[in-house]
């Protein structure tokens, strides 16, 4: 399989960067790395607005953030989404961070606390837009970022992005992150396949690229708005709607990753994948088995339903042997030969990985995984194996013991819950409403004089 997708998969040229930020961009033009004054329109597609779901973000890494997205977006087309589980903010603190930044960039306040609802109003409240970006807000964009509006068409309606796992300071050390920069590019890999053949099935949660009524149907009307596999849930989504994803590794997401496998600062390792990503993996078993026996999911050619098909028995298989691991470990576990004979096996997980970073990436030095990593890659897939075991039991005992779903968004239309507040008559010339709420009831704004750090000033020196 491996093979096949070496074979298929056609890595790019690099793009060429934009080389600085633009100055005075809410003047209608900008300054170029020469020092020439040029009209905005010649820069920026102005058909394309970014949005950033938030929740309790740190302000250094939005920071980061916002600096990334600066050569590209003007800060008029930024929507920065905070959302929470309260009708309003707790504290205007954080709207005042990002005020400090640009007052041009949009913050809405969103009472529901959910990533897809976030992009969803979002979504809604950039009404002059065709396009929508969306980023978490621990990643940044790319100087070789362009919208790729030239591969959306009657059926393609997204595009999918490969990600770099870096940790806080923007570097990708051995031996964690390094492991999951091997993961990211590997899975990279396959959707580039994936995007020659059928479409890509599942955007990488990180971020993606989507036609703003695509997005807003999508969430709207297929989506579970819930956070577990909520990257699966919008892949499955875009197949029930029979539209496709593309694939643009002209430009590569950088996104923080875990530094530590159980302890450290932030989010680890185990818990991200144990608690969220690998049981929900399991827990779309079903969903799996919908898309591979319901439907062609939009797909025209016998290559293409032939392809997806199985990409979706494969994940099926996958989440089979899981299960299967866990007598195998059991009765087999004590034998020292056992664990001899399955180290010399996983040694060739070593192979794609070199395979890609010296024939297909070589002149890609921003998708190469780094070499000692890439050696040393079998050790992650051990580790891999013990938390796709537990993520599978946890995942058992979450949906079994009784996992509430949050409403989705059709269910709390129809409802009229005070949360679908993007149907306030309100929202439409004021999104922020509930904030400037929120605001009035804890009483004055912080004075003119407060600046929220060092960071902040450095960002608004670059707007």
């Amino acid at each position: 399989m491996i093979t096949i997708i070496l074979l298929v998969a056609r890595v790019p040229p690099l793009r060429a960067p934009v080389t600085a930020p633009f100055e005075n961009t809410s003047q209608g033009f900008a300054v170029d790395s020469n020092g020439r004054t040029v009209s905005v329109e010649t820069t920026m597609d102005r058909r394309t607005a970014l949005v950033i779901p938030c929740h309790n973000s740190d302000h250094e890494a939005l920071t980061k953030v916002l600096q990334s997205a600066f050569p590209h977006f003007q800060p008029k087309d930024i929507f920065v989404v905070d959302n929470g589980r309260t009708r309003h903010p707790v504290s205007p603190e954080f709207r005042q961070f990002i005020r400090n930044i640009s007052p041009d960039i949009h913050y809405i306040w969103s009472p529901i606390g959910s990533k897809n609802a976030a992009q969803l109003v979002g979504a809604i409240a950039a009404k002059d837009y065709e396009f929508i970006m969306t980023v978490d807000d621990d990643v940044s964009i790319p100087a070789t970022f362009r919208p790729p509006i030239d591969k959306i068409d009657d059926i393609t309606k997204g595009c999918a992005f490969p990600l770099k796992a870096i940790d806080t300071h923007g570097n990708s050390p051995l031996f964690m992150v390094a492991w999951q920069d091997c993961e990211y590019k590997m899975s990279g890999l396959t959707k580039l396949a994936e995007s020659a053949i059928c479409g890509v099935l599942y955007p990488h949660g990180a971020g993606w690229f989507c036609e703003r009524e695509t997005l807003i149907d999508l969430i709207s009307n297929y989506h579970s708005i819930d956070f577990i596999a909520e990257d699966v849930n919008t892949g499955l989504s875009m197949q029930k709607m029979k539209k496709r994803i593309a694939f643009d590794a002209s430009c590569v997401l950088e996104t923080e990753v875990p530094t530590t496998i159980f302890g450290g600062p932030g989010l680890n390792w185990w818990n991200q994948r144990y608690r969220s990503w690998e049981m929900g993996r399991h827990g779309r078993l079903l969903a799996f088995a919908g898309r591979l026996f319901c439907g062609l999911n939009g797909q025209r050619t016998p290559q293409g339903i032939f392809a997806q098909k199985f990409i979706h028995l494969y994940s099926i298989a996958t989440i089979i042997v899981d299960w299967i691991r866990i007598p195998v470990f059991v009765t087999m576990g004590p034998s020292p030969r056992f664990w001899l004979l399955g180290g010399l096996l996983t040694l060739a997980a070593v192979l794609p990985i070199l395979a890609f970073k010296y024939i297909n990436a070589r002149n890609r030095p921003d998708l190469q995984p780094r070499f000692w990593a890439a050696v040393t890659y079998p050790v992650y897939k051990q580790l891999y194996a013990f938390v796709s075991i537990f993520g599978a039991i946890r995942s058992v005992l979450f949906y079994i013991g009784g996992h509430c779903r949050p409403k989705t968004i059709k269910k709390m239309i129809s409802d009229e819950d005070p949360n679908a507040f993007w149907l306030d008559s309100r929202f439409d010339s004021n999104p922020a409403f509930l904030a400037d709420e929120g605001e009035a009831l804890l009483g004055p704004a912080p004075p003119s004089w407060w600046n929220g750090g060092k960071e902040m000033r450095d960002v608004a020196s670059i707007v």
